[in-house]
C-alpha cells in the first residue's frame, strides 16, 4: 500500500513554518545561497513521521491517506538526519512520538516567509508534481545488476542525468555477458525492498535553468558458478545496499562458519558499486598534473559538524578535531567535509573526496569546481559523505584526482 504524495500547498505551508532542520541542535537552514551560482538551494527534505509506503519507517496501517499526506504528519530534516531517522535499525529510538516533539519545537521558532526562488529551490529537492503518470527521479535498475536510470531535468537548457553502468558478470571465473543471468532471473527476481539484487538506484531529478539530472547508480558485480563444498555450515554474506551520500555498495560472498561463530570467505568477493554522486558531470575533466603545475590546489580538508554559508563564505559552527565519538556500533555516519580550491584553471575542473577505513574505500563524492568571473575558484565546498561502520578505528579522508592525492586528513572513530 502507498499513500499519495503531499501536495504543493502542503509543502509551502511546511517550509513557511520554520527555518532549520528539526533534528535537535542541527542548524542546517532550509534555504541558502550557492556561492558559485548565486542561486538558492534547498538543504532539507520532507520526512514522513508515519511512512507513506507500507513497511516503511514508523508505518501506521490505521492512518488514512488524508492524514498521511497532511502537514501534521510531515517535518523537515536535512539530508544527513533524514537518512539517520529513516534507517529501520534506528526505529526503536526515532519513534513517531519523538519526531512529533521535534516538529513542535521546530515550528515554535520564527516562520519563514518564502520568496519565488525559495519555492524553486524547494521543488528541486522535493518534487511536488502529483500526476500519477509523471516521474522525474530516475528509476532503479529493473534487472539483476542493472544500472539505475538517470534523473530527469526540467527547465531551459536542462539535461537529463546519465544512467548508471550495469555490473560486470563473472561466470566460472571469467567475464560473461548478461545472458548468463537468464536462468536466475525468476529465482532472484526481487530483494526484500522489491528491487532486483545488485541493481543501481535511480538518479535524482533537477529543475531550473541549465539543470542536470543526477546520474543513476551503477549495478553491482554478479558472480555465477558452482563450487564444491565440504561438509559444514556456510553463510551467504550479502553486501549492504548503499544509502548514504557517496556510499559504495558492500561486497557479497560465501563464507564458512567456524565453531566459534567466526566466518571465513570461500572463493572471491563480489564488489558493490559506486553511487551516482561519485561521478563528475559529463564534460568535467579531473584536475591533473598540468593544472597542478599552474598552481591549482585542493586544500583545507577538514571534517566539520556545522557549515553554513554567510556573506558568500562558509561559516563553521564546529570542527571535528581528529575524532568522531559514537555511542553504539554498528553506526551510519555522515561527515561534512570542507575543502578549498585555489587558483583558477583554464576550464571547469573537478576532483573526488573519498573515505577509507582499514584500507578499504567506503565512499566517494565528486566535486565540480566552477570557474568564477572574478578569476578565482570558489573558496570552499562542503561535501557530505557517509559510510557504515561496524566498529571503531581510524579512517582517512582523501581528496584526489587523476590518480594524484591532493590532500588527506585522518579521523578516529571511537566508542564513548
Amino acid at each position: 500500500m502507498e499513500h499519495p504524495r503531499p501536495t504543493e500547498a502542503t509543502a509551502k505551508q511546511l517550509y513557511g513554518s520554520s527555518l532549520y532542520c528539526a533534528f535537535p541542535d542541527c542548524r542546517e537552514p532550509h534555504i541558502e545561497v550557492d556561492q558559485n551560482t548565486g542561486t538558492k538551494v534547498c538543504n532539507t527534505e520532507i520526512c514522513h513521521i508515519h511512512a507513506r509506503r507500507e513497511n516503511g519507517p514508523r508505518w501506521n496501517e490505521s492512518q488514512s491517506s488524508e492524514d498521511n499526506k497532511s502537514e501534521m504528519n510531515l517535518l523537515l530534516l536535512c539530508r544527513k538526519h533524514h537518512a539517520v531517522v529513516d534507517d529501520r535499525r534506528n526505529e526503536n529510538y526515532y519513534t513517531a512520538g519523538l519526531l512529533k516533539e521535534w516538529k513542535a519545537t521546530q515550528e515554535s521558532e520564527n516562520g519563514n516567509p518564502l520568496a519565488s526562488d525559495d519555492l524553486e529551490a524547494i521543488a528541486q529537492t522535493n518534487v511536488l508534481i502529483t500526476a500519477e503518470t509523471v516521474t522525474l527521479g530516475g528509476e532503479g535498475g529493473a534487472a539483476l545488476g542493472a544500472g539505475g536510470g538517470g534523473g530527469a531535468a526540467i527547465g531551459p537548457n536542462a539535461q537529463g542525468g546519465r544512467g548508471g553502468d550495469g555490473g560486470r558478470v563473472h561466470k566460472d571465473g571469467r567475464l560473461a555477458d548478461a545472458s548468463a543471468l537468464v536462468p536466475w532471473t525468476n529465482v532472484l527476481r526481487n530483494s526484500p525492498d522489491n528491487r532486483p539484487p545488485g541493481s543501481g538506484g535511480g538518479g535524482a531529478p533537477a529543475i531550473g535553468d541549465d539543470a542536470v539530472g543526477g546520474r543513476g547508480g551503477d549495478g553491482g558485480e554478479i558472480l555465477v558458478g558452482k563450487v564444491d563444498l565440504e561438509e559444514g555450515t556456510y553463510r551467504a554474506i550479502v553486501g549492504r545496499r548503499a544509502r548514504l551520500p557517496g556510499e559504495i555498495g558492500g561486497a557479497s560472498y560465501l563464507a564458512r562458519v567456524a565453531a566459534d561463530g567466526s566466518t571465513e570467505p570461500i572463493g572471491p568477493k563480489v564488489g558493490g558499486a559506486l553511487s551516482g554522486d561519485s561521478y563528475l558531470a559529463d564534460g568535467t575533466p579531473e584536475i591533473d598534473a598540468s593544472a597542478i603545475q599552474t598552481g591549482v590546489r585542493v586544500c583545507c580538508l577538514a571534517v566539520v559538524g556545522d557549515a553554513t554559508i554567510k556573506d558568500g563564505a562558509h561559516a563553521i559552527g564546529r570542527f571535528a578535531l581528529g575524532a568522531w565519538d559514537v555511542h553504539e556500533f554498528p553506526a551510519e555516519i555522515v561527515f561534512n567535509v570542507l575543502t578549498a580550491v585555489t587558483k583558477q584553471p583554464e576550464e571547469r575542473m573537478g576532483y573526488f573526496v573519498s573515505l577509507f577505513f582499514n584500507g578499504e574505500e567506503k565512499a566517494r563524492r565528486a566535486v565540480g569546481a566552477a570557474v568564477r568571473e572574478d578569476g578565482l575558484l570558489s573558496t570552499s565546498f562542503s561535501v557530505p559523505i557517509g559510510a557504515y561502520f561496524e566498529n571503531e578505528g581510524r579512517c582517512s579522508i582523501v581528496a584526489h584526482a587523476s590518480g594524484i592525492s591532493l590532500c588527506e586528513t585522518a579521523i578516529e572513530i571511537r566508542r564513548v
